[in-house]
């Protein structure tokens, strides 16, 4: 009977174990995209900064895949600036049909904020909706 309560006591101990290690390890990973997430970004933007728009977009597309669809606001983020840079690329290569593809990922950027409450980024991301509209007619 105690050789049993004693293999009972370890598949528990084993199973308690397991479902922290589990947690441990979603929390690690989760950390980490998050740091490899904010390294793209970074990048993104030093991109950017230098006027290599397509190279940025590459960077925030590969962010945008790190970010968890909680963080709402970071999403928000992101999809505003692929949009400034699928704007800015289409603007300085005179093409229209460009600078429309970025409506939609200024529109989601817009949708995400209004969600989240920040009325300010709201604001910021109407303006450049507005200033793209105004250049593509």
């Amino acid at each position: 009977m105690k050789k049993i309560a004693y293999i009972a006591l370890f598949f528990l101990t084993g199973i308690i174990i397991s479902w922290f290690l589990g947690d441990l390890i979603e929390v690690i990973s989760g950390s980490a995209g998050k740091l490899t997430a904010a390294r793209d970004i970074s990048a993104a933007q030093e991109y950017y900064a230098g006027g290599n728009y397509s190279q940025a977009l590459d960077e925030y597309k590969k962010a945008l895949d790190k970010i968890s669809p909680s963080d709402k606001k970071l999403l928000a983020k992101v999809k505003n600036n692929m949009a400034l840079c699928v704007f800015q690329t289409a603007f300085d290569n005179k093409d229209v049909k460009g600078m429309r593809d970025s409506l939609p990922l200024f529109e989601e950027s817009l949708a995400l904020y209004k969600e989240v409450g920040d009325t300010e980024s709201a604001q910021q991301v109407e303006t450049n909706i507005a200033e793209a509209k105004k250049q593509i007619k």
